[in-house]
């Protein structure tokens, strides 16, 4: 495409742009490590990891991640991201149906529990697609009681004796830790089942770990889809074509993220920072695309916060 034609479509797509809605799924490192993790362990017939960060550490936007990465990787599986809501008084009908609802389940949901286990085998059954591979990732899996694990553990051993890989992925809060030890005290093989394997997703802490998610912005994202255009590149032709790339910013644009650092998360960068900043940074470089444009360290510092 040349330059103009780059343009044009820029300007016809600008207000659905995943970086301009912040709503780009990026992969920083510890999302990458979690990617190699899932991945190892979908060579399993049955299997399970889990997850839990800091509020606002990107574990939702992992779990996207996820759920593209593993349908690009093993396009004919099945990848159902369940979101789990608190439920104090939990009972296995909810949960069934809860699972139904999530699938966009058409057919009507039968009232008894019989009738609804057999239509959540056969609704993942079917999402399992070609592959015979179902990938349950499941966020604020602290939310889950000890008697929806349970459940949790029937449906997916059924699955498994008709031949179904199935591979679990748990993202919580921290309270996911505490959540463990419930589960060990009240039923360890819930535990050793979903939980034997508890790591903690950390967010951005330093510029080294923002490049990744700066190359993914300049050289591996695409938008649209199928037109090969990278973010950077639709964005700003111009700038892109003279090899401008965002990476080689990365030192002066986490000196301007760790100012905007949200309280009480440490050491951490928000994501939804990281997200509102490449949005207003876009902006405000939207009239600026040359191929002779500077990034300096004042049009950085310039961006405005959200």
């Amino acid at each position: 495409m040349t330059i103009e034609e780059i343009l044009r479509l820029r300007d016809q797509v600008w207000d659905e742009h995943p970086l301009i809605m912040e709503r780009a799924v990026l992969p920083t490192l510890a999302a990458k490590d979690v990617l190699g993790r899932v991945w190892a362990l979908g060579r399993k017939g049955r299997g399970s990891i889990a997850f839990f960060a800091q509020p606002l550490s990107g574990k939702s936007s992992c779990a996207e991640l996820l759920l593209v990465e593993m349908k690009r990787k093993k396009p004919d599986c099945g990848v159902l991201i369940f979101e789990v809501v608190e439920d104090t008084n939990p009972a296995e009908g909810r949960l069934l149906s809860e699972i139904l609802n999530q699938i966009d389940y058409a057919p009507k949901i039968l009232r008894d529990l019989a009738g609804k286990r057999t239509q959540v085998h056969r609704a993942l059954l079917a999402l399992s697609g070609e592959a015979r591979h179902l990938f349950l990732i499941f966020d604020e899996a602290q939310e889950l009681s000890c008697d929806e694990f349970a459940w949790l553990k029937s449906v997916i051993n059924r699955l498994v004796r008709d031949r179904v890989k199935v591979t679990v992925v748990l993202f919580g809060q921290v309270e996911l830790k505490e959540k463990r030890q419930q589960l060990k005290a009240a039923r360890s093989d819930l535990e050793k089942r979903f939980m034997s394997t508890l790591n903690e997703l950390k967010g951005i802490q330093n510029a080294g770990e923002l490049k990744a998610v700066l190359a993914a912005v300049d050289d591996s994202s695409e938008f649209p889809a199928g037109s090969g255009l990278t973010y950077m590149q639709l964005l700003m032709p111009r700038f892109y074509e003279s090899g401008g790339r965002l990476q080689a910013h990365c030192d002066p644009i986490w000196q301007q993220l760790k100012k905007r650092r949200l309280p009480g998360v440490g050491t951490v960068v928000a994501m939804s920072t990281v997200a509102g900043y490449l949005a207003n940074l876009f902006i405000l470089l939207r009239k600026l695309d040359s191929d002779e444009l500077k990034i300096t360290a004042e049009v950085l510092q310039s961006v405005p916060s959200e």
